[in-house]
């Protein structure tokens, strides 16, 4: 099974959800893209991907999908609890993958997190930029010729 960016944005958003609960709104971020102001709110953002050759004649390609994800809570004691179980989520959680359609698992994948950074409001009077975090995953996928 080889990894696509599309399965990988829709696997995450199910993910997600599933996880986090009803209460969470989680969104991918697109060009035009608005913040809305509705709190907890979860976001998914494509970074850049890496790919490297791992075999001559190109026959197998490592590729790494990186991901910001952001969490928009509505208190501070809230965005701990919170934080720390996406901590523990992209640590340990399996996730399944979804190529199609959320009704047929393709297969899994698990993440890895490289950060997880607080951030802190610009401006005091910007409530939209209080109680946030930014977590960066990664997701290694192996590419072969022909699949």
């Amino acid at each position: 099974m080889s990894l696509k960016q599309f399965g990988l944005d829709r696997s995450l958003i199910v993910g997600l959800r599933e996880e986090m609960g009803d209460r969470f709104k989680v969104d991918l971020v697109f060009d035009g893209y608005t913040m809305p102001a509705e709190r907890p709110l979860i976001t998914i953002e494509n970074m850049q991907s890496n790919y490297e050759i791992l075999s001559k004649e190109r026959e197998a390609i490592q590729a790494i999908y990186r991901y910001q994800i952001g969490l928009y809570d509505v208190n501070s004691v809230d965005l701990s609890i919170n934080k720390e179980r996406l901590v523990d989520m992209f640590n340990f959680k399996r996730f399944n993958y979804f190529e199609t359609s959320p009704d047929n698992i393709e297969g899994f994948f698990y993440c890895e997190l490289t950060a997880v950074t607080p951030m802190l409001a610009s401006d005091i009077s910007k409530r939209s930029e209080y109680d946030r975090a930014y977590f960066d995953i990664e997701i290694e996928s192996i590419k072969r010729r022909g699949c």
